[in-house]
Formats: structure tokens, C-alpha cells, sequence
């Protein structure tokens, strides 16, 4: 992939859009486009040339299946997906980020001025590009001729289709679609599409309950299918059930959150995956600083001739990239309750100085990885220490102190030697402080806000004179907490409606 100019990232996007407007075209035409699948060099994955086309009859043995698949990770690589903007999304939105400017790639996020018009499109596309590549592979692959010996392989492709799948809708119903929690899944969530479609397809939006019914359906389906064996810059069996457990507590079922939670960490410890300890957190050679480390259950692979680039989540929370994105003084503050907290190690003052303000912001160094170039730093999208800190809260709001304890307590202290939570009540509030001190930059804040009828709060020093007052504090119940579905597509689908708030 190559780095992008300085320009809008987005405008010839919505060039391209407004052509195929014209032409009476619908996303959905997308469902039946070839896949062109990026190339690299890594021997960590193995694609065809950009060139090359998987058509529908094109997947015919595993090693085209095998190609198939890992045009679903090209294109979650890219930057207007997980490569930079479904990871900053939540965080600025939410109260533990910001942009440094009006001007910038989060800012249309952060100051939460999205409309029907100038939306950024990719949190709709992306994901629908990622559920038509699944449902081309899904379509043929029962019905590979494999030998007894590539039965394993054979299965873990189609359950790595199907978690896919799951993630894209999962994004798709919280990014447009109101939590759970809200109205209990009443509210219109996403366009559910489980097979190949033609260009004249136009699906009416789901329920955010039935979607939520179809990706627990997908991930139940896919987590006996997939290997258990790490599986470096693939989805595997303990990273979709630590994605069941998030979906579980969304969804506001704490009982299936936490056992899959627990599963999750159990069947990830047995395979070699574990916690970082306190001093590998923040090193200078460790956790962050490499790659396929065995805390990281599911990561977006970066290298040098295959990246998102400049417009990378690393590159825009540098300094000296495109300086996007700094840590809040809420957050800050809230970091600095406990001054050796380990997680100190991944914040950066602009300047030499011991204390920050306005003109001294803070950096977030999650993405720095371990070469110079942080554009090669790999993504983490799921982490074993999520699954703990969902067992944590699904157990608080069970009631279920003992297991609280034993899956908040690892993260306290592997934070801080010195800290525990050994023989105290757990509270539903240390459990989301420390959720918001170990994901940020990660793409849970506002989602998290939301889930749990928070109000967002806004505050401190540097936030940027053009945020307007309403969304200096808001809840579930503002009609920016979600984002429109873009113009483009209501203009193209007669059967799309709109997210009340917005016109359509």
C-alpha cells in the first residue's frame, strides 16, 4: 500500500461515489466485484499480485481459498478501517483523546460534526467490503474436494471467514446503530448480508438486536472451526471467543460474557499466550516495541512494503508524523492518580519539561513498534488482557466478587507491583477506569461510554476552542453518539432509512 498525499484522504472517494450515483449503482454492486488482493513480501502471509482476480469461480482448492482470506486482512489494514480510523474513532469521541486541530484526519470525529454529506465513508464501506469477501469465500468452500489432512486447514479458513464477518458487522451495528443496552436491540443497527448479492440488491437495515443475533450466530459457528494455536497476524480460536465475550457484554448477558471470557484466557494461557509482566510493559525491546508478542491475540500485520502509510493510527499520533492525536488532561489525570503506574512508560511530553498544559500535549506511544519507522508498528485489535478485564466487569455486575477480584487484580498489578485489589469489594467503577488506563488508543472508549450509560465529559485545558458546547457532554441519548449512514448510499438504496437526528 502506498503512503497517501497530505490531501483529504477521502476525496476521491466521494468522487467515485457520486459517479456511481449517477449510475443508479448501490454499494451492494461491491458484493460481486472482483477482489483485488495486495501483495507482500512477508513470508508471515502470502497473496496474490494486485493484479491478480478471485472471481466467484475462482476459488476452486484451499490455496485460492487461502488467498481469498487474506484479502479480508488486506482490507482491515487499511487505514480507513483498522489501520488508523475504526481504532481512533471511540477514543475521540469519547474523553481520553483528542485532535490537535480543527484541520485534522480525527477531527470530523472528534468534534462530532459528521452529517449525511461529509461523513467519512470508509466506517460503512470497509466493513461491507470485508462481509462481501467473507460471503464469496463462505459461498464455495464447503464445497472444496480437500484430503483428510487438509480438513484442519479447511476449517480453519471458513471459521476465519465467518469471525471476520462477525467483527465487520459488529462494527458496522456500533458505529451506526445505538447500544444494546439502550432500547434492548430495538433500535435499526446494519444491513445483514450472509451471501453473494446482485447490484440491484437493497436490504433494509436490521434491528441492533437481530444483528447482534447474527454475529454471536457467526462466532459460535466459526470458534470450533478455527485453530488454537497462535496464529500470527490471523484470527484464532481465543481471540473470537474474547470477541464473543465483548459482544456478551455489550449485549448486557454477563453470564455468557464472562464464560467466554474465561475460556477465552484459559484455552490462550495453554497455548502460550499470557499478560505481559510490569517490566516488559513499557521497555524499550518489549510489549509494545514488538510483534506477535504473546499478549496480543489478534494484530493487524504492518511492514515495509505493505502498510497503511502516513495516514497509519502510529503516524498520526506522532509528534513528528502528522501530530492527529494527543492523550486528554482528564485522561492524564486520571493516569496520574498513581504516579508508578507502568503505563506512564507509553506517554511522551512534546517537550523535555516535567509537566504538561495546553502547549505541551501529550503522546500516546502504543504504536511505535520495533523498527525506527513507526508505519511498520503492527496493530493490536484484540489482547488477553481485554478478555480479563471483560470477565472483570461481567463479574462485578453479576455480583460474583471472588472472580472479579481474580481477573482485575492481575491487571492492577502487572500495572503496579505495589497495587491489589486482594480482599476488597470490586466496584464497577475501578473496573472502567482501569479499562480506560489499559485500552486506551485502542477503540473502546465511547463505545464502552455508551454501553454503560455513561456521559461523556469532555474537560481540560486543551481541548480545541472549535468543539462546540453540546458535545462537551453527552450521552447515549445525543444523535451524534452514532454516525449517519452516508449519502451515497441513501441516495442509492430507497430502502435505507436514516439514523434519527439526520437528514436524509
Amino acid at each position: 500500500m502506498a503512503d497517501s498525499s497530505d490531501e483529504d484522504p477521502d476525496i476521491w472517494i466521494r468522487s467515485y461515489i457520486l459517479k456511481m450515483n449517477k449510475m443508479k449503482k448501490t454499494l451492494y454492486f461491491l458484493i460481486l466485484f472482483p477482489l483485488f488482493l495486495a501483495s507482500c513480501s512477508e513470508d508471515w502471509i502470502d497473496l496474490k499480485p494486485t493484479t491478480e482476480v478471485i472471481s466467484l469461480e475462482a476459488i476452486k482448492n484451499l490455496v485460492d481459498a487461502d488467498y481469498a482470506v487474506n484479502g479480508i486482512y488486506s482490507t482491515l489494514q487499511s487505514y480507513e478501517y483498522y489501520g488508523a480510523r475504526m481504532q481512533y474513532y471511540a477514543d475521540v469521541t469519547g474523553d481520553d483523546m483528542q485532535a490537535t486541530g480543527t484541520n485534522k484526519r480525527s477531527s470530523q470525529f472528534y468534534m462530532m460534526i459528521s452529517n449525511t454529506d461529509n461523513v467519512y465513508t470508509s466506517l460503512w464501506a470497509m466493513p461491507y467490503k470485508v462481509i462481501r469477501y467473507a460471503n464469496n469465500i463462505l459461498a464455495q468452500i464447503d464445497a472444496l474436494q480437500v484430503t483428510p489432512s487438509e480438513e484442519a486447514k479447511k476449517n480453519d479458513l471458513k471459521g476465519q471467514a465467518l469471525a471476520l464477518r462477525a467483527l465487520a458487522l459488529f462494527d458496522l451495528t456500533r458505529v451506526y446503530g445505538s447500544t444494546y443496552l439502550k432500547d434492548n436491540g430495538a433500535s435499526l443497527g446494519a444491513c445483514i448480508i450472509t451471501e453473494p448479492v446482485g447490484p440491484d440488491y437493497m436490504p433494509e437495515r436490521s434491528t441492533v438486536s437481530e444483528c447482534y443475533t447474527q454475529v454471536i450466530s457467526d462466532l459460535t459457528t466459526a470458534i470450533p472451526l478455527l485453530m488454537e494455536a497462535k496464529n500470527d497476524g490471523k484470527i484464532n480460536r481465543w481471540a473470537a471467543k474474547t470477541l464473543l465475550s465483548r459482544v456478551y457484554l455489550y449485549k448486557g448477558d454477563n453470564t455468557n460474557s464472562l464464560l467466554q471470557a474465561e475460556e477465552a484466557i484459559a484455552g490462550a494461557r495453554a497455548n502460550g499466550y499470557r499478560l505481559w509482566t510490569n517490566t516488559e510493559y513499557a521497555s524499550a525491546t518489549g510489549a509494545w516495541k514488538s510483534k506477535f508478542t504473546p499478549e496480543v491475540l489478534f494484530e493487524v500485520v504492518n511492514t515495509v512494503s505493505d502498510r497503511a502509510g502516513n495516514d497509519g493510527i502510529a503516524y498520526l499520533m506522532l509528534r513528528s508524523g502528522y501530530n492527529d492525536i494527543v492523550l486528554t488532561e482528564a485522561f492524564l489525570t486520571l493516569l496520574g492518580e498513581d504516579p508508578a503506574d507502568v503505563r506512564h512508560g507509553l506517554t511522551k511530553l512534546e517537550t523535555s519539561s516535567s509537566s504538561y498544559n495546553k502547549t505541551r500535549p501529550v503522546y500516546l506511544l502504543k504504536y511505535t513498534g520495533p523498527e525506527t519507522d513507526v508505519r511498520n508498528a503492527n496493530i493490536p485489535i484484540i489482547r488477553i488482557s481485554e478478555a480479563y478485564l471483560n470477565a472483570a466487569e461481567s463479574a462485578v455486575k453479576l455480583e460474583n466478587n471472588d472472580k472479579a477480584i481474580e481477573y482485575l487484580d492481575p491487571i492492577v498489578n502487572r500495572a503496579n507491583p505495589a497495587n491489589t485489589v486482594e480482599g476488597t469489594t470490586v466496584t464497577l467503577e475501578q473496573v472502567i477506569k482501569e479499562r480506560r488506563k489499559e485500552l486506551v488508543g485502542e477503540g473502546h472508549r465511547q463505545f464502552d461510554a455508551m454501553r454503560n450509560n455513561e456521559t461523556v465529559t469532555r474537560i481540560g485545558g486543551w481541548h480545541v476552542s472549535g468543539l462546540i458546547e453540546e458535545v462537551k457532554s453527552y450521552n447515549r441519548n445525543y444523535f451524534h453518539a452514532i454516525l449517519p449512514i452516508p449519502r451515497y448510499e441513501m441516495d442509492a438504496n430507497n430502502n435505507m432509512e436514516q439514523n434519527p437526528g439526520y437528514s436524509r
